[in-house]
């Protein structure tokens, strides 16, 4: 912030508008979004719902916001280790706007995507309402409270009641709210299946709820993706041949436009966007999408998980997003919790399957949770709301309702699902599991004992709900096997036997001395896949695709996530869980190579560890390995070949090996299919950290920049931390920078630097338009600050930039 979280001069802080400058096309709502000029206050003011009362001295910001997360870390934060040490407390935000009232057939309406939590909106001194829930949109009619002229609409947020969950929550309004003014006679909600979705004709039932309905006609239309008008009928059901169906690659969308018309004007029109295709799950054969079997590559996905705590925006989601498909993963289970109603667009649009999760438990799991606070009062609104919200989505094939929790609440809650959407059916993690349909297992079905003695319940569907894969701290290497809880057979559960890769330990580096660590979960772990709970990843897709029944698994998780770190990984310093194939920053560890040589077809591979080593004794035999998708790999070393390894099918041989004694110079794999060369992977020797370069990326008005640390020839430094100082100016604001590192506290909202992790960092921007001019600075004084890479001490000082 200050002086990047808003661009907006003074004197424009407060949003001004009026409706009746708007001009729209008949019938058509008018949207406003409320995204900009507010102000903010942390602490409570109990005066501050008052129409007068003075705000000057409060924070000028911009939605989303998440003051949690930009408060940074503390030993002492209230959301305690498993909310990775963020804060919690009592926050305020104050809106003034105009508003020129039209005629009493109106009503502007104000809509939330996403306040955390138990928030109080006020307009005008009057309290409209109080919403518990964190993680649900919700609305409030303004009519009655509005004024010709100016208004003030005042939120409240509640978090002093911590840890209120068992992972990082935001804090605050983190997704966007807008204001609706449509016609008192209106359609409220529209519920659109597809009861035929065959490749030849499709049916399309509509049923409308209304509001003020006397004397109105409605009419449906459908427009398909390519614009065009297909359909339109009074009615409730309409007929398309040949649809174009919604599929994982290829995410067709069709648009239902109603409208609802009185003595032959258009007073009410509504745009649904929706898909066509058809989903079953049979016990035997596990998920069908558009009667082809396809398996569930999934992940589970905490909102919070990556760069910018609860604070996305919905092109920086895009990335997010387009990380994941780019890794192979298809399905995304939104643990534990819903989102914001555009992270469900952009599945639609970018054919990601979602198992859409409500609640994590039915009673307290947190000291202070939702389960504690709200449920028993709140859980059968909050269930019904996010059905309706949600159910037209395409995107979301499974609904899950539970995470981990038990009460007899289990069957009425599954009732209610099946009343509001007979479409899909209902599974839960591991949670009153007799009254669900599709039965999900959590944590152990990953275990020996799942695969040798486990009994399916009769007739039911399976899917692992999330199912731990090996953790790993990107470019850090053990060649001897780790195990969270130690190896035995025992224990409760029995892990897979995981071979070391070496006799005796041949890494040295390590994030701290021993000394330092206050207990032994204070790890990093390893990026070869041998550091795990109970089983390889290797090893679970393996069997997972080799069993008919078995559906897929949503691994715990897709990025690092904050949170979970004193449980999980031994406490402050650490802040973030570590369990994903993307980091917190969203750089792809080694795991995430793995998973894309088996779950895409793109030719690819590549090459680790690095070849970084210099405080390894030279001739150090070290295990190189390829992830790839081709028939074979040829490794090279300086040029002389090293031999040819082919890509298996079992755990054990998904990965080419090598045993390569160390030496500096160039590792060399090249992939081949049929003969022919379709890919290749570098690993070269790196010295001390001389020079760095940016690279951005765009995902419409995001910014995704990498800080890439190099030596004098250009290659990446693997083992370079040096600190990267950033100054933007123009059109843009500053969101985040991240390094992936679990255990840097640095504040990377407010503080202009980041260390490299292991020679990246990366600044997240977004711009007020596609087009948007800025410049960021960067500088960064470079050489080899421990002498991990060199025994020099000589160092520079590099400015870039890039606009």
């Amino acid at each position: 912030m200050h002086g990047l979280r808003s661009l907006l001069p003074a004197s424009v802080l407060a949003l001004l508008f009026s409706l009746t400058s708007l001009q729209a096309a008949e019938g058509k709502r008018h949207v406003i979004d409320l995204n900009e000029g507010w102000r903010f206050h942390l602490g409570d003011e109990p005066k501050a719902s008052a129409a007068d009362f003075d705000d000057n001295s409060w924070e000028p910001i911009s939605l989303p916001h998440d003051w949690s997360f930009e408060n940074g870390v503390s030993p002492d934060g209230a959301q305690r280790g498993k909310g990775g040490y963020y804060s919690g407390g009592i926050g305020w935000y104050r809106l003034f706007f105009d508003f020129k009232k039209e005629d009493d057939s109106k009503e502007t309406v104000i809509e939330f995507d996403g306040v955390y939590m138990n928030s109080e909106v006020s307009l005008n001194g009057k309290k409209l309402g109080k919403f518990p829930y964190g993680y649900l949109s919700f609305s409030y009619d303004l009519t009655p409270h509005l004024k010709d002229g100016k208004n003030t609409l005042v939120v409240r947020c509640d978090n002093s009641q911590e840890p209120s969950a068992r992972w990082y929550h935001p804090c605050g309004i983190y997704a966007p709210v807008r204001l609706v003014t449509k016609s008192a006679s209106s359609i409220e909600n529209i519920y659109i299946t597809t009861p035929e979705a065959s490749h030849d004709s499709a049916t399309v039932k509509i049923e409308t709820t209304l509001k003020n309905a006397s004397g109105v006609k409605l009419e449906h239309l459908v427009l398909a993706p390519n614009g065009k008008q297909v359909a339109r009928t009074p009615s409730n059901f309409l007929k398309i041949h040949n649809p174009q169906r919604w599929d994982i690659d290829t995410p067709q969308l069709y648009t239902l436009v109603s409208t609802l018309s009185k003595s032959g004007q258009i007073i009410d029109r509504v745009e649904t966007k929706f898909g066509i295709r058809s989903i079953a799950w049979k016990a035997e054969t596990g998920f069908w999408l558009n009667e082809r079997n396809v398996k569930l590559l999934g992940v589970c996905e905490h909102w919070e998980g990556g760069p910018v705590g609860g604070a996305w925006t919905k092109d920086l989601m895009r990335w997010k997003i387009n990380q994941l498909k780019l890794m192979g993963c298809n399905a995304i289970r939104t643990a534990h919790n819903p989102c914001p109603p555009f992270f469900y667009e952009l599945c639609d649009e970018m054919g990601m399957l979602v198992m859409d999760e409500i609640f994590d438990g039915w009673k307290r799991k947190a000291p202070q949770d939702y389960g504690k606070q709200a449920f028993s009062k709140h859980w059968k609104d909050d269930l019904e709301t996010w059905l309706k919200r949600d159910r037209n989505h395409p995107s979301i094939v499974i609904w899950s309702v539970g995470n981990e929790t038990g009460s007899p609440v289990a069957a009425d809650i599954v009732k209610v699902c099946h009343k509001l959407d007979p479409t899909r059916p209902v599974t839960s993690g591991h949670s009153g599991s007799q009254h669900m349909d599709v039965y999900g297992v959590n944590g152990a079905s990953e275990t020996k004992e799942f695969f040798t003695t486990y009994k399916r319940p009769k007739g039911k569907p399976f899917i692992a709900t999330e199912a731990p894969h090996t953790w790993q701290v990107r470019g850090y290497y053990r060649s001897k096997t780790w195990y969270r809880d130690g190896y035995s057979t025992e224990k409760r559960w029995t892990p897979f036997w995981i071979p070391d890769l070496t006799e005796k330990e041949i890494f040295t580096y390590d994030w701290t001395s021993p000394a330092n660590k206050k207990n032994r979960k204070q790890v990093f772990n390893s990026s070869y896949d041998n550091a795990t709970v109970r089983i390889t990843a290797r090893k679970n897709w393996e069997l997972m695709r080799d069993l008919p029944w078995f559906s897929g698994h949503f691994r715990w998780t897709g990025f690092d996530y904050p949170g979970e770190a004193s449980y999980v990984h031994g406490g402050y310093p650490f802040r973030a869980f570590m369990g994903g194939p993307l980091d917190l920053a969203g750089f792809e560890k080694d795991l995430f190579y793995f998973y894309q040589s088996q779950w895409t077809e793109k030719p690819m591979v590549h090459l680790l560890p690095h070849w970084t080593h210099p405080k390894m004794e030279p001739g150090t035999l070290v295990p190189i390995q390829a992830y790839s998708n081709a028939d074979e790999v040829e490794l090279f070393f300086n040029g002389k070949s090293l031999g040819i390894d082919h890509p298996g099918e079992k755990e054990e041989d998904m990965q080419c090996q090598w045993m390569v004694p160390w030496q500096p110079g160039e590792l060399l794999a090249i992939a081949r299919t049929e003969g022919k060369e379709v890919a290749r992977a570098v690993q070269k020797t790196a010295y001390a950290p001389a020079d760095f370069k940016l690279n951005v990326e765009k995902f419409g008005n995001a910014r995704v920049i990498t800080t890439t640390l190099t030596d004098a020839n250009g290659t990446h430094t693997p083992y370079a931390d040096n600190r990267v100082h950033y100054h933007l100016t123009g059109d843009a604001r500053h969101r985040s920078h991240e390094n992936g590192n679990p255990v840097d506290t640095d504040n990377g909202v407010t503080e202009p630097s980041r260390r490299a992790f292991m020679g990246l960092t990366r600044s997240f921007l977004d711009t007020n338009s596609t087009y948007s001019t800025y410049t960021l600075d960067a500088a960064a004084i470079l050489g080899s600050r421990n002498g991990i890479t060199s025994s020099s001490a000589e160092q520079t000082v590099t400015i870039k930039h890039h606009a």
